[in-house]
């Protein structure tokens, strides 16, 4: 016999589903009468005081729990993954498209889902919804949203989507609008494409739509060495850069006179492209696109201590401790680690070039295992060159978690951790990518290490 419904995967040490009989196998039929078709379905009817729970036994039998609850508490389950709705889309600038080719087949799906955008902050672009989808959308209340925009100008979005059949994006806001959606927006601002006047247009258009649109996010086109057969591009200059932030500062302070929010904001990248320094935390308005890469980095300085203890370290030998990251955060993590002092602690920063994507792309996320297994077979050949004398002792790899697919077991280019530290004859450790599961983690590496020298195992810390 065959049921509808999601099949359980997990079930959480101590929760409410363990404690009523639920196992891994199980499928879970409805909430509330309401069919569960989906993670979106039981996000949304999970947070009820009380449930009537129906599901499937792997022994055929149909079970009907009836439970109380906190609103809001979790049942403590974890489902089967959505099947993402792919994007009708071939827009100029798809990092998609510039992927190098026999990667692994996730690295070349183009996602346009709108449940991914409110359940997990996805930019979508509207162009295939259907009419279902915008009845469930409006039934559920799916807001925010996170919408790509690009342009308001009709025919240009056309043009960039490369999408002849693509809808008004300024109607498809509106009619979100009325049903009471709120939306974050973002423009990929390619030069001498969508930028000047049609910018001009696209930040009175959407601001003319707040408090609907809460905000407008402008992310600087990036590009791989991978675009061969694609349309030509213009790569994002320093002076560029710059002349984007000073328009952007001009529409902050306007807006948060008419608006009372500074409704445009900035992705960290044009900071470091430009060569400007970050503003304070307080200018990102509570950190409300965080996720989407806007005030990471001022918050990762803010965050960032400025010493770590004096005894974490007893050893006479020399710990060495070597930390990856990309080149548009090089600088910004060797000032913050030129903070900590820590007796026969070495911490070693190495900005590490994507020979993968090209060096255009500069951010830590997309480095490869063997990125940085050059980055730090080069770093060494370098050292050894200068007579420079080696440190001895303990050596140690960290690299953040987002270098790492959602599983945390693979680099982009297919590699393991493993696999790279056995390269380099280190120990390698994963920590978190903000500052304070930085620290905690460095921290607890720094005091394991010293409690175990000669640990040669892999690690996720934090």
């Amino acid at each position: 016999m065959s049921y509808k419904g999601l099949t359980i995967l997990e079930v959480e040490a101590e929760s409410i589903a363990e404690a009523v009989g639920i196992s891994p196998g199980d499928r879970l039929i409805s909430l509330n009468g309401e069919e569960i078709r989906d993670l979106l379905d039981y996000r949304f009817y999970v947070g009820d005081e009380a449930l009537i729970i129906e599901l499937a036994k792997a022994n055929g039998e149909v079970w009907e729990v009836d439970i109380e609850k906190e609103l809001d508490e979790d049942l403590g389950l974890s489902l089967k993954e959505m099947k993402i709705h792919q994007c009708p889309n071939k827009c100029v600038f798809c990092f998609v498209d510039q992927m190098p080719e026999g990667q692994r087949e996730g690295l070349y799906i183009r996602d346009e889902d709108y449940r991914f955008s409110f359940l997990f902050g996805n930019y979508i672009t509207l162009t295939n919804l259907t009419r279902r989808d915008k009845a469930r959308i409006f039934e559920m209340r799916l807001s925010p949203l996170y919408i790509s925009v690009h342009t308001t100008d009709q025919a240009l979005r056309r043009k960039l989507l490369e999408n002849p059949r693509a809808k008004d994006i300024l109607e498809a806001i509106c009619e979100m609008a009325e049903h009471q959606i709120a939306m974050h927006t973002q423009i990929v601002l390619c030069p001498d494409l969508n930028d000047g006047d049609a910018l001009e247009k696209s930040v009175e258009d959407l601001a003319n739509l707040h408090p609907s649109v809460l905000s407008l996010t402008l992310v600087p086109v990036g590009m791989t060495r991978h675009r061969q057969g694609l349309p030509e591009l213009k790569e994002v200059s320093a002076t560029y850069a710059r002349e984007v932030l000073l328009m952007i500062a001009a529409w902050q302070q306007r807006f948060k006179k008419e608006l009372g929010t500074v409704f445009v904001f900035p992705a960290d990248e044009w900071y470091v492209i430009a060569g400007l320094p970050f503003p304070e935390v307080d200018a990102y308005e509570g950190l409300q696109l965080l996720e989407n890469g806007v005030g990471m980095v001022p918050l990762f300085l803010s965050d960032f201590p400025s010493s770590l203890p004096d005894d974490l370290w007893d050893k006479d030998e020399t710990l060495t401790i070597f930390m990856i990251t990309g080149t548009s955060f090089g600088d910004i993590l060797k000032r913050c680690i030129e903070r900590l002092q820590i007796k026969q602690v070495c911490l070693k920063v190495v900005t590490t070039t994507n020979h993968f994507f090209g060096d255009s792309v500069t951010v830590a996320g997309l480095l490869t295992g063997s990125d940085i297994i050059k980055a730090i077979q080069e770093l060494k050949t370098l050292e050894k060159k200068h007579s420079r004398p080696e440190t001895g002792g303990k050596e140690i790899l960290i690299i953040p978690s987002v270098m790492l697919d959602d599983s945390g077991q693979r680099f982009l280019d297919g590699s393991l951790p493993k696999e790279v530290g056995e390269a380099l004859n280190m120990s390698l450790e994963i920590v978190p990518p903000e500052a304070l599961g930085f620290i905690g983690a460095l921290e607890k590496i720094i005091r394991s290490y010293a409690c175990e020298f000669g640990n040669d195992s892999i690690q996720i810390v934090g």
